[in-house]
């Protein structure tokens, strides 16, 4: 199921399972049953970004004062934040606004996001048929015709090698998060063949670097989501979140330091 019009707050109101669930229960079923939500001034600028690439048209970031000192300032943030728009401060704004153009500069970015059939921020609903689990997903863009969906991600470090963003997909399970995305997608009725990020870094040059998920990558990735969502579902009928951590747990040299202790 597709529902059009559906504000950020509305979706996150819906009770489903998403992909920051899948991920935190891939850390432990504790984490995931514990979890809260925490915005942070690294978030805004992060939607911010997002808000500035897909849908710059509705102008829902607001350039305010240099800080966020004061009453002044808590008073416009929540006035913004009723009318659905985002304050953040001028040199937050700067921020995003670079970051922005520059991801609207790749040309396969921009391809994708400026399709007439690109479906932006879209919500979708589907219930799993292995688990029964009702799941949800929001992805920034998806073009039918491409069988593509593409996600925007903010980053220290947006380049092609393994040390750079590469690495952060395995850190933060980027990979899980684009298995479920394509799973709810499938499910209603959205065929993906191919996912990717839009990786675009926080500080000048505010460089961007379009990565592509290799089939392997997306099939792994799926096997590990579903083994995640049978745990769920298993946990959820015997009310049950264990961390399945050791009673004790022996740190060992790791093998980076043991090779810097040979040479």
């Amino acid at each position: 199921m597709i529902i059009k019009g559906l504000t950020n707050e509305q979706y996150r109101d819906r009770d489903a399972i998403s992909a920051s669930d899948v991920k935190a229960a891939a850390k432990s079923l504790a984490h995931w049953k514990g979890s809260e939500r925490k915005e942070t001034t690294a978030f805004d600028l992060g939607t911010a970004y997002h808000e500035l690439v897909l849908e710059p048209h509705k102008g829902r970031v607001v350039r305010g004062p240099e800080n966020r000192r004061g009453k002044a300032w808590s008073d416009e943030y929540d006035a913004c934040a009723a009318k659905g728009n985002l304050l953040i401060t001028s040199g937050e704004y700067d921020t995003a606004d670079m970051m922005a153009k520059s991801a609207m500069q790749h040309s396969r970015v921009a391809r994708l996001i400026n399709d007439k059939e690109a479906m932006i921020e879209q919500s979708i609903f589907a219930t799993c048929p292995e688990t029964g689990l009702n799941l949800k997903t929001r992805p920034d863009c998806y073009v039918r015709s491409e069988q593509l969906c593409l996600d925007l991600k903010s980053t220290i470090d947006a380049g092609p090698g393994d040390r750079d963003f590469a690495s952060h997909i395995w850190k933060y399970k980027y990979d899980i998060q684009a298995a479920f995305y394509k799973y709810v997608c499938e499910l209603a009725g959205l065929p993906v063949v191919y996912f990717a990020f839009c990786a675009t870094e926080k500080t000048a040059p505010y460089a961007t670097c379009f990565h592509l998920l290799s089939g392997d990558v997306l099939d792994r990735a799926h096997n590990n989501m579903m083994n995640i969502l049978r745990r769920i579902k298993r946990a959820k009928e015997e009310d049950n979140y264990p961390t399945d951590w050791p009673e004790v747990n022996i740190v060992h040299l790791p093998q980076w330091l043991q090779l810097e202790e040979e040479e």
